[in-house]
């Protein structure tokens, strides 16, 4: 696992050193429990299916957002998840299950005047390799109910989730003088185009930052424990 996968930039090599330090302590508190099945502070991780199991609970179920997973310590004020399990140790766990960060497809639908001019778009190695599908599951009495993360948002203009997010972008966050930005500012799973978090919708209108709202009736209730599921996009 290279600093490149983090896309460093031009940063100080004491932030390069602090990220390659946190990227090793991560690996090394990773736990074979079986043949296939491995666990990171709390991630499942199945090498053979690819699948990748977040633990998390839910934070809110009616406001504006911009994200739809944060650490406990980000964004918790905009965001209808969050989780105790560091953005460090989720950006592990879907290298080691074979995903590639890369930025390829977060800017496919955005129009050339809302485009960030510090960053452009880059391809994984392997065609389509940071492209994932992200789902929530959690427990009603006896029954395990489970919905595309995509159904807890909605468009402020249609009052409905949104019909092009059937895949998410593992991006990867990136480097800066502060460190990794990932862990630095908490952020994980973004409907509003953010660099700095490690999984970004490509949807419609992810430029908008008053375009998404949370879509309470789909949305267990607030403190309820949920498992965000990663798995790869089936060619």
């Amino acid at each position: 696992m290279s600093l490149g996968t983090l896309h460093a930039q031009d940063v100080s090599q004491g932030a390069k050193e602090n990220a390659t330090k946190q990227l090793a302590e991560a690996q090394q508190r990773l736990k074979k429990i079986s043949g296939t099945e491995y666990e990171l502070d709390g991630i499942r991780i199945n090498a053979s299916t690819r699948e990748v199991r977040i633990p998390a609970k839910v934070e809110l179920q009616r406001a504006p957002i911009e994200y739809l997973l944060v650490h406990e310590t980000g964004k918790t004020h905009e965001s209808v998840l969050t989780t105790a399990v560091s953005p460090t140790a989720i950006q592990v766990a879907l290298l080691l299950a074979n995903y590639q960060a890369a930025t390829e497809g977060m800017l496919t639908k955005v129009p050339e005047a809302e485009r960030p001019k510090i960053w452009k778009e880059e391809p994984p190695a392997k065609p389509k390799a940071n492209q994932i599908k992200v789902n929530v599951q959690w427990k009603v009495g006896k029954e395990t109910k489970s919905v595309p993360i995509a159904d807890f948002v909605q468009h402020v203009d249609t009052n409905k989730p949104p019909t092009d997010l059937q895949s998410w972008i593992f991006n990867g966050s990136y480097l800066d003088e502060r460190g990794f930005i990932g862990q630095h500012e908490g952020s994980i799973i973004a409907v509003w185009l953010d660099r700095g978090a490690l999984i970004n919708s490509p949807a419609e209108g992810n430029w908008r930052d008053d375009l998404w709202i949370s879509l309470p009736a789909n949305i267990p209730e607030i403190g309820t424990p949920v498992t965000v599921i990663i798995t790869p996009v089936q060619p």
